[in-house]
């Protein structure tokens, strides 16, 4: 009978025993001390977000950094969808606008979602998921901005003026 039950590293790592080309070692840290790089053989390998989720290959960890990449761009994509379904409700006549409303909760709880695993993922410390993280917000924040000046009437203007993971607020809705 097997008894493991897939601990993972949360102390000090043993190197003695990792080759010298090894990606990095462990079984996946959920909290480095400090900004560290989660590659090389003296490096604690990094759990993305779930259990079984190691990065401990260049495969896997350049996965985990596409992925801390693309979370920021969703969470910029649902903050506008959801604006443009709030924008759409607020032409409906009383009453019908209960399945926008909805709908725009769901994106919000969507959004929400990704902008926990944004937190998770900062909070790992690793340096180069880090940046990932901020070139999607640049990233996305970039396309948006582009998109509002060709075209600004399909931009909601709320989608750019606050901080696209934490805004919880219809400020600009009426």
């Amino acid at each position: 009978m097997d008894h493991d039950h897939h601990h993972h590293d949360h102390g000090t790592v043993d190197v003695g025993d990792s080759p010298s080309d090894a990606f990095c070692v462990g079984s996946g840290w959920v909290m480095m001390s400090g900004f560290q790089l989660g590659i090389g053989n003296t490096q604690p390998c990094v759990l993305f977000l779930f259990p079984g989720w190691v990065l401990d290959n260049q495969a896997r960890y350049f996965a985990g950094c596409f992925g801390a990449f693309i979370i920021p761009v969703a969470i910029v994509v649902l903050q506008t969808a959801r604006d443009l379904v709030v924008e759409k409700a607020a032409t409906k006549e009383k009453g019908t606008g209960l399945l926008y409303d909805a709908f725009a909760a769901f994106l919000f709880g969507l959004q929400m979602c990704l902008a926990y695993f944004v937190m998770l993922l900062t909070m790992l410390y690793e340096a180069v998921l880090f940046l990932c993280i901020i070139a999607g917000f640049m990233t996305s924040f970039f396309i948006l901005r582009r998109a509002k000046r060709r075209n600004p009437g399909t931009v909601e203007k709320g989608s750019l003026d606050c901080a696209p993971c934490c805004s919880g607020t219809e400020a600009s809705q009426p």
